[in-house]
């Protein structure tokens, strides 16, 4: 009596396929995932017909058909991890799986921005967001920025920020300009993936008195030569960077720590917050040249005055 194993030819099939699977991939460069997408359903073709092809000629002989459990678990497994890439793919985990594999980081420019202030002009209103912004002063009456950011994205895609717009709003309202930098966009999925680590500078025009609300973000200063106020209200960690003919007094009020060239620095006054931490917040002023014109500094946690 002849014994007839269903599910050997079957696994012998399926590890020949999946070897021609792999080195086809490897020596076309072609993408794995959709390969095996499409070929894992011929799995359960090869296994059904050899158990119909057992089924039919073993009526023919004095046989006796046994299943070989191994082959067929084996053929199995295959099958079901074809069928869960399938669900994978058709809940969109596999395209981000795609793009995890495939990302890449990368440095790049910002979309640059220049605009004239505009006649009539007085004063700008600026919003830094939550990236850390540098601020200069500028003398030929046009608001500019420039900077670089990093972004994650699949390789050869084209860069998430196209145009100033993506990340900046400027609006002009009576005598006011209102800037403001925008959150840069991330997809949240198996690895976070979108833009990240802004370092921008903005120029404004030396003449326009600045409003600055930093929502604790950490800011640079270069007021250079102001012809107008500037004032910074809320901010992180603000680093002021002064020239040796600066005339430019720094009144800082409620702040933390002050720090600066020894004997920079006048208190004015000291006093004693009343909440839990203890926090000793300071008063005082620094003054450069004459001190014309003021940057007013109002509860920020460290204002650093540095030269050059």
């Amino acid at each position: 009596m002849r014994t007839w194993r269903v599910g050997t030819i079957s696994m012998g099939i399926s590890l020949v396929g999946l070897g021609l699977v792999l080195l086809v991939s490897q020596i076309a460069d072609m993408n794995l995932t959709t390969i095996l997408l499409s070929w894992w359903p011929l799995l359960f073709i090869i296994l059904g017909a050899e158990i119909l092809f057992y089924i039919y000629f073993s009526r023919k002989e004095s046989s006796f058909v046994k299943y070989d459990i191994l082959s067929i678990l084996f053929v199995g497994l295959l099958g079901t991890t074809g069928i869960v890439l399938i669900l994978l793919t058709s809940s969109g985990l596999m395209d981000q799986v795609r793009a995890a594999v495939n990302s890449e980081e990368k440095t790049v420019n910002l979309p640059g921005f220049n605009q004239k202030a505009g006649k009539g002009i007085q004063r700008v209103v600026l919003d830094p967001g939550p990236y850390p912004l540098t601020i200069e002063s500028g003398n030929d009456g046009e608001v500019s920025v420039f900077g670089t950011y990093g972004e994650r994205v699949m390789e050869d895609a084209d860069s998430l920020l196209k145009k100033a717009e993506d990340y900046l709003l400027v609006e002009r309202n009576g005598d006011t300009l209102y800037i403001s930098f925008k959150d840069l966009p991330i997809q949240n999925g198996l690895l976070d993936s979108g833009t990240m680590n802004l370092k921008a500078t903005l120029i404004i025009p030396a003449e326009l008195a600045v409003e600055i609300d930093g929502q604790n973000t950490d800011l640079v200063l270069k007021p250079r030569k102001l012809l107008n106020d500037w004032s910074v209200k809320d901010s992180g960690n603000l680093s002021v960077f002064l020239q040796d003919n600066s005339d430019i007094k720094i009144d800082a009020r409620e702040a933390e720590e002050l720090e600066g060239p020894e004997n920079g620095w006048k208190m004015t006054e000291v006093k004693q917050e009343t909440n839990e931490e203890g926090i000793v917040k300071k008063n005082g002023i620094f003054n450069t040249g004459k001190g014309k014109h003021t940057l007013t500094v109002t509860d920020t946690f460290n204002v650093n005055v540095q030269y050059p």
